[in-house]
Parts: C-alpha cells; sequence; structure tokens
C-alpha cells in the first residue's frame, strides 16, 4: 500500500539500492552480513568469512534470443546477452523452464555458484565465502541479473580490485558509448 515517490525511487537508485535485470530475472534481496546494497559497508577489522544471503526469482518462460542466452550465438559467451544484437533472430517462441546459475562475484571473479529452477518462485540462497582483504562482492546471473555491490572493508583498507578489472570497465564504457552513442 505505500505510495511510489519519483524523487525517493531516483535517490534509491543513486545510492545502489537497486539491480539490473532483464525483467525476467528478480532480485527481491541481498545482503553482505545482513547490509544490503546502497545501505554501507561491512567493517572487518580482519579477514573473516562473510554470510550472503539473496532472494531470486527466474520467469517460468523466457523469449527465445541471443539476448536472453536461449539461442545460440556465433560469438560464443563473449556476446551471449549482448543488447547490440537483442533483435536479432527475433522470433515469438518462448522457451520453458530451466535452471540458472546464481553465481557470487567478488571482485569481479565468480567466487561461488548455487543452481535454482526458472519457475516463477523465489529462491533463497546463502553463501559463506571468505574475505581476506577489502573487496565488493555481487550476486549475478548471466546475462540475466546483476545486484550492485556490497564493499567489504578489512581493516580499514581501501579496495584494491585488478587493474584488468579496472580496463575492463573502462572498455566496456567506451565501447557502450561508442555503440550507443
Amino acid at each position: 500500500g505505500a505510495k511510489l515517490d519519483f524523487d525517493h525511487w531516483c535517490r534509491g537508485l543513486a545510492e545502489g539500492k537497486s539491480y539490473v535485470s532483464d525483467g525476467y530475472a528478480h532480485l527481491p534481496s541481498m545482503s553482505v552480513d545482513g547490509v544490503a546494497p546502497g545501505y554501507g559497508n561491512v567493517e572487518l577489522e580482519r579477514a573473516a568469512t562473510v554470510t550472503v544471503r539473496a532472494t531470486v526469482a527466474f520467469a517460468p518462460q523466457t523469449p527465445a534470443g541471443v539476448a536472453y542466452n536461449t539461442l545460440p550465438s556465433d560469438g560464443g559467451r563473449a556476446v551471449a546477452g549482448d543488447t547490440v544484437i537483442l533483435h536479432h533472430d527475433r522470433r515469438d517462441e518462448w522457451i520453458a523452464g530451466g535452471e540458472r546459475e546464481v553465481e557470487l562475484v567478488v571482485n569481479g571473479i565468480a567466487a561461488a555458484k548455487q543452481v535454482v529452477p526458472a519457475d516463477g518462485q523465489l529462491h533463497t540462497l546463502e553463501f559463506q565465502i571468505p574475505i581476506e582483504r577489502s573487496s565488493w562482492i555481487a550476486v549475478r546471473h548471466f546475462p540475466q541479473l546483476h545486484s550492485n555491490p556490497v564493499n567489504v572493508i578489512v581493516g580499514d583498507q581501501p579496495i584494491r580490485a585488478s587493474r584488468d578489472s579496472a580496463r575492463w570497465c573502462i572498455e566496456m564504457t567506451e565501447l557502450l558509448w561508442k555503440n550507443r552513442e
């Protein structure tokens, strides 16, 4: 019964209280040691194991298409989910059910995974993951879903993800800018 307030919704987006989805995958909740994306950092004095909880749901039917990774692509996984060819081979066909692999991502690297059915139901996942240094943690299902991160700060040290990750982010931003202008 809560009324949607556009300004409040925009503030939530700016604060990271959201996730990205193709509309056929949903992430109603995700937290690291009880902290959800956009609600602060997890502070650890030293390396420790954290608990990541997520609730996900995947539609029982997904459109057939490269953008949803339900049709093969000549470019393989590198272009699965690629919205550049979203409408390539568009069909009125739907792919029923199946399973989705949900990954826990730490500093851009898949660190754990669980498989859930694509049945339109909510599925609660829990991961226990050791954190040795300051890191960001997210949940994803490639290519349908990605959470915003929760930062885990260890011993007041900054997050230092890899140079490759930073370069990849810059290259993808430049590529998107070029493709979308």
